[in-house]
């Protein structure tokens, strides 16, 4: 699973809900230094520049001005695995690599990458940095408009290389899953099962019918699931300039012999035909909850949703 196809295809995976205002401030070391916050849903902290305040349109935080954002995304598998393999990986994705260098992240090996890109006509710059070992990986994305760039060039890229990612939050549910006919399971993280179209080539096509499956330690309102879901979706997707066309399909459903939640819905990106398909199920546990998110293209969307559902119900704890 290549960083670009995570960033630009499947950042659906591994999001949870959009951070709330109550997002709490850790203490730091100096006076002059600018607190750490938790970024809701997961288990990173920010400093973010002055200005920047939680989101609720991306896993992180924005300034108001829509100028600039802050993304945060943890992923279920190993840094070597995430690490975009070409240049090429950045263009098919709309992306202009600019440069890259090594750093240390979050006490881990890390890569920081420069790169610049285009949306709804409006010149942006960015920096990407990934971090993590054989198990997980952690990717921080900041992104502000190309005039904003002189003045916060240089805290985004202090914030992102001074977080703080805590890795000792519980295990997470063991589980098991039987893929549809025409799915094919293409990563196993043990916590995490990613499945694509059978016979797709690598890297994976935009559009391929692809469906990543996880469980987390971190807990889930029961009461709250189809906002939950709404929010998960919407999240990821304004992340890369996508949005919610429409919602097919948001109702409570039995998943495995489990009470959860499910949201079909049609979405829309700028710089794709069509209205592709997303789909989302949450499961809440006890001990956390288990996250389903989908993708396809609109041809593809009305047989990946029937995998989907397939694979989604013969969910099993172990």
């Amino acid at each position: 699973m290549r960083a670009m196809f995570v960033f630009t295809l499947l950042v659906l995976a591994g999001c949870s809900e959009a951070p709330r205002p109550e997002a709490r401030a850790a203490a730091t070391s100096g006076s002059a230094a600018r607190p750490h916050i938790a970024v809701a849903g997961t288990r990173v902290a920010l400093a973010p520049p002055e200005g920047f305040e939680p989101s609720a349109k991306v896993q992180g935080f924005e300034r108001a001005d829509g100028a600039a954002k802050l993304g945060v995304f943890e992923l279920p598998t190993s840094f070597a695995d995430a690490l975009p393999d070409a240049r090429e990986s950045w263009s098919q994705g709309g992306f202009k690599l600019v440069r890259e260098e090594p750093v240390s992240l979050c006490g881990a090996e890390g890569r920081l990458f420069e790169y610049e890109r285009d949306t709804d006509g409006r010149a942006r710059s960015g920096w990407m940095a990934m971090g993590g070992d054989a198990s997980e990986a952690v990717l921080l994305v900041a992104e502000c408009d190309e005039q904003a760039r002189a003045a916060l060039e240089r805290p985004l890229r202090e914030c992102l290389l001074g977080a703080r990612w805590e890795r000792t939050t519980g295990s997470a549910l063991a589980f098991e899953l039987r893929p549809a006919e025409g799915l094919v399971l293409v990563s196993d993280e043990g916590w995490s099962k990613a499945y694509v179209a059978a016979g797709a080539p690598s890297p994976v096509p935009p559009g391929t019918p692809f469906l990543l499956a996880s469980s987390s330690a971190e807990p889930l309102d029961g009461a709250r699931l189809e906002h939950a879901c709404t929010e998960s979706l919407a999240t990821a997707l304004a992340t890369v300039g996508a949005t919610i066309a429409r919602v097919e399909r948001s109702e409570r459903s039995e998943l495995g012999g489990l009470q959860g939640w499910e949201l079909v819905a049609r979405v829309r990106d700028p710089r794709l035909a069509g209205e592709w398909l997303g789909y989302v199920a949450l499961v809440p546990r006890p001990q956390g909850q288990l996250r389903f998110l989908g993708h396809a293209s609109p041809t593809e969307a009305a047989r990946a949703l029937a995998q989907f559902e397939l694979t989604v119900r013969s969910l099993r704890l172990r």
